[in-house]
């Protein structure tokens, strides 16, 4: 099991930087984005915020955050799709779900390096906002952030395996993610506290997983919340993950049985 992971990782980390400039751009674009949420945060410097007070009340970690987890975000609803939809172009999807390996297993092998990449992604961040820009987390609880972040992965990933079964079913996804990731952004928090929605768009957030990984994430990175003081956005994750997770793989498994059985599994 371990074997195959592993050369599931080396297979999509050589075809990664096979690409150098993509790849690194991907990693200098972080030297970008920081200083923007920075100087953008500068507008809102001496305007102190009830809203931001949970969260040590400065704008630019609360704002770095934010764009870092959602990175996790965009990654789930796009790299089981891109990965089904890569395979059936190149003919080599029929071969993998022959292969030994059991169709959950191989659809979690596949977003393994993505997510070891995108959380070397958001250790830099943190990294960048740290040495460049001081943000402080001196007081962080890394070990409940450790946990926080596993459980946003596994919610976030259920939804991503969710919309590839419909790349599987139907060849394409539609705009389904770009709903998701929109809807995302505007009520999960990324970029604003929840608390500043109108009260109908504020009840819409409490079904978002991100709303809960976010203000999980920065309470314990930035004012070393344990678990136990997180605990309801905590249960809220692990709820969602118990749902999610076994829906995305039954809605897969499901898929990949139909096409089998019409003959369509190499369309696209």
């Amino acid at each position: 099991m371990v074997g195959t992971a592993l050369a599931f990782v080396k297979r999509d980390f050589l075809q990664d930087i096979s690409y150098k400039g993509p790849f690194a751009f991907r990693l200098a674009a972080i030297l970008f984005w920081v200083p923007v949420m920075y100087f953008v945060s500068g507008v809102f410097e001496g305007t102190a915020s009830a809203f931001l007070k949970p969260y040590g009340g400065g704008y630019f970690p609360f704002l770095l955050i934010g764009v870092a987890l959602l990175d996790y975000h965009a990654l789930s609803l796009q790299i089981f799709s891109n990965s089904i939809r890569e395979s059936q172009m190149m003919g080599t999807l029929e071969i993998m779900l022959l292969s030994p390996t059991r169709l959950p297993a191989m659809i979690i092998y596949s977003s393994l390096w993505g997510y070891i990449f995108t959380s070397f992604r958001f250790i830099l961040y943190l990294l960048a906002g740290s040495f460049l820009f001081n943000l402080n987390l001196g007081n962080a609880n890394l070990p409940a952030a450790s946990v926080v972040l596993l459980l946003s992965i596994v919610c976030f990933a259920g939804l991503g395996i969710t919309l590839a079964s419909f790349i599987v079913l139907l060849k394409q996804a539609g705009s389904l993610d770009l709903f998701l990731r929109s809807a995302s952004l505007l009520l999960g928090g990324v970029v604003y506290p929840i608390e500043v929605l109108p009260e109908w768009l504020r009840q819409a957030s409490f079904v978002i997983p991100i709303t809960y990984s976010l203000s999980a994430m920065r309470l314990t990175l930035l004012q070393g919340y344990s678990l136990g003081q997180v605990r309801l956005d905590v249960l809220a994750l692990v709820t969602f993950s118990v749902v999610f997770l076994p829906v995305g793989l039954l809605a897969f498994h499901f898929a990949v049985q139909r096409v089998k059985h019409t003959g369509t599994l190499g369309h696209y």
